[in-house]
């Protein structure tokens, strides 16, 4: 890990200096995000990692010695969060044309949050989460569970204790857990005071998870396995046989619905959907969106070359590639012999997203990225997230508050601190300079001019030499 950290910061574009001196942007068109506003040639005073004062331009004074950066004609934003991702032991090996953790700050995700390490002990990513604190490392703050909670565990228990005691921010359940492993784990995490987010056992189901308290859900497809006619008394010996089992069981309960006519299907989807989503309401339990999973999905199975023309798919492993000209690569497998599923399923999940927001369910931005395995891209697919969004009737406020001021407000939930999302004194220095007004027209956030992350400051040219190949 040393060798591979020293390499690192002496490839070229290296980690900034934190400036000693203040960093002043002038002439701001403010998007604060602490309301649906836009505040004209304004001024922000950044010292180390914290935005320290803001106000109008002709009334604030710039400090002596500061770094200067003229915003006129730009919209200044907060930094973006994907708020469920996945880090990947080998980001910085050849294995990634260019490791993610750049790929993020290109386009403007200041924050991570990993639902689960993969490789490894998962240690690493206490490691990165660190050294990027610290300036160590180029990357946006990290927020990480341990390695995930499948289920087949030997000592429940002591699996979520081990993972408070190695600081980690919170802990991941999934699906293969058995009801008895499931109380286990959330008894020990409200015990500990420890966050859950996770799957929805297929023992268990929603009712199960809201008895027992979890406080979020990762994904908004988690809520398809209510409406399948699954037995939640069975149980499998491998995780393989589980999700054979499931895919099976609904494919056989999505079938009819093909044959209906497409205004009888959407609405007794509606209708269907209603009462799963009313079990939700009110109650303080969040979800992840990650509709882009859906929308890749559908492109690989029906638009293959559209997929593979993606210019920002030259930044996937190139063995994913290789798999997916082969056809294996994981959805391609999944729903071989299924693949009209797949327009259906997210048809399905698109009105559960709608009924959530309309049921005023609070929702994270995310994309489900940097697995390699997927053909989800770091950073850019959040992008495709927010206008994913949009179009299911998000304003674009509503899209970026889901990455910004909702998500802050997440985190505090998990360990206290709601430090970022508004452009506020006190709060992260990390912001977003874009061309033009992301409030008009949410693709404006891929339009951007630099970024700041806890206080280091990357232009154009910069955040291009990251992800230079």
């Amino acid at each position: 890990m040393l060798i591979l950290l020293v390499f690192w910061l002496l490839m070229p574009g290296g980690v900034p200096a934190q400036e000693s001196n203040p960093t002043v942007f002038i002439h701001a068109n403010l998007i604060p995000m602490t309301s649906e506003t836009v505040l004209r040639d304004q001024t922000v005073v950044v010292q180390g990692k914290q935005i320290i004062a803001i106000g109008p331009g002709n009334q604030t004074v710039v400090p002596q010695n500061s770094r200067v950066i003229d915003c006129s004609d730009k919209f200044l934003m907060p930094g973006l969060a994907d708020m469920h991702m996945h880090l990947r032991y080998n980001w910085m090996s050849d294995a990634w044309p260019v490791s993610p953790l750049k790929l993020y700050l290109a386009n403007g995700v200041t924050t991570i949050r990993c639902f689960g390490p993969l490789g490894k002990s998962g240690m690493y990513a206490l490691e990165w989460r660190d050294q990027v604190e610290k300036g160590l490392l180029i990357g946006p703050r990290i927020i990480t569970c341990g390695p995930i909670l499948w289920g087949y565990l030997k000592n429940p228990e002591n699996a979520v204790i081990k993972q408070k005691y190695q600081r980690f921010d919170f802990i991941k359940p999934y699906s293969y857990l058995t009801r008895e492993e499931y109380h286990i784990v959330l008894s020990t995490a409200k015990k500990l005071d420890l966050y859950v987010a996770g799957h929805i056992p297929f023992q268990v189901g929603l009712d199960g998870i809201l008895a027992e308290g979890m406080h979020e859900i990762a994904h908004v497809e988690e809520l398809l396995w209510e409406f399948i006619n699954l037995d939640r008394d069975q149980y499998f010996p491998n995780k393989e046989m589980w999700m054979a089992s499931v895919i099976r069981t609904a494919f056989g309960s999505f079938k009819p619905y093909l044959e209906l006519d497409a205004q009888v299907r959407e609405q007794t989807f509606d209708e269907m959907i209603a009462p799963t989503v009313s079990k939700l309401k009110g109650r303080p339990i969040t979800v992840c969106t990650t509709l882009v999973v859906d929308d890749v999905i559908v492109q690989k199975l029906f638009e293959p070359d559209k997929f593979i023309e993606k210019p920002e798919n030259q930044y996937l492993p190139n063995q994913y590639m290789e798999r997916f000209r082969k056809g294996k690569e994981k959805h391609q497998m999944q729903f071989k012999g299924g693949e009209a599923f797949a327009p259906l399923k997210y048809m399905l999940d698109k009105k559960l997203l709608v009924a959530l927001k309309e049921a005023r369910v609070p929702l994270v931005l995310s994309t489900d990225a940097g697995t390699g395995g997927m053909g989800i891209v770091p950073g850019f697919s959040l992008h495709d997230e927010l206008e994913i969004l949009v179009e299911n009737g998000f304003t674009p406020y509503e899209a970026i508050a889901s990455g910004t001021t909702v998500a802050s407000k997440v985190v505090k939930r998990m360990n206290g601190q709601d430090n970022f999302g508004v452009i506020l004194p006190g709060k992260r220095a990390d912001l977003i300079l874009l061309k033009q007004n992301p409030l008009e027209d949410v693709a404006n956030t891929r339009k951007i001019s630099g970024v700041m992350a806890a206080g280091r400051w990357y232009d154009r040219k910069a955040l291009a030499a990251l992800i230079a190949q």
